[in-house]
Order: structure tokens, then C-alpha cells, then sequence
């Protein structure tokens, strides 16, 4: 009977470092979320709002003073999508690559190439 409950109490502890394991990768996980959602967030809507207060059919103060506020919106909607999506992977390729998109487009309208 000791046996059995020793050896039922070894079986015990590999589950319990694989739920430790797997506690780990899911923080891990869930802070690169948050990095992605922090920084890419970040970087993704300023370029995202510059771009907007070139492309407004406004003056330059109403134009800049609209994208700032609605600047709050869209940081929200990407804090709140990279969450929402399965992959971490498509999250970072999406956000760099509608990020560079921006910058490009921004960068030919300004004339900076």
C-alpha cells in the first residue's frame, strides 16, 4: 500500500512541473503580447495618426488636434486586437508590415525619398 501511494505521489510531481512548464510559456506568452501590444501599438498608431493629419482635407492645427484625440481610439483597437488573434506571429507581421506600409506612403507624400 506505501508503495502505491509513493509511486501515485511520483506521478503527481511530473504533472506539477508540466503545469509549471506550461505556466511559464503562458506568461512568457502573454508578456510578448504585451510588448507587442505596448510598443507595435504604439509605433502602429503614430504613424497611423501622421499619416491621417497629412491626408485630412483640413487645416494643420484641426487636422493634428482630430488625429491626436482619435489617437486614443485607434491605440485601444490594437491593444485590444493583438489579444484578440491566436497567433503572436500574425500579430507582429501584421503590425510591422501595415506599419511600414504607412511610413512608406507617409514618406512619398512628404517627399522624404
Amino acid at each position: 500500500m506505501h508503495s502505491q501511494s509513493l509511486q501515485a505521489g511520483q506521478a503527481k510531481e511530473p504533472r506539477g512541473a508540466k503545469k509549471r512548464s506550461q505556466s511559464l510559456s503562458y506568461r512568457v506568452a502573454v508578456f510578448f503580447r504585451f510588448v507587442a501590444a505596448i510598443l507595435g501599438g504604439y509605433v502602429f498608431t503614430s504613424v497611423f495618426i501622421s499619416l491621417l493629419a497629412v491626408l485630412l482635407p483640413l487645416n494643420k492645427l484641426d487636422s493634428v488636434l482630430l488625429t491626436t484625440t482619435l489617437s486614443v481610439f485607434f491605440y485601444c483597437c490594437v491593444f485590444i486586437w493583438v489579444f484578440a488573434v491566436k497567433s503572436l506571429k500574425v500579430v507582429w507581421i501584421t503590425i510591422l508590415l501595415t506599419t511600414s506600409l504607412q511610413l512608406f506612403v507617409l514618406a512619398l507624400i512628404k517627399g522624404w525619398l
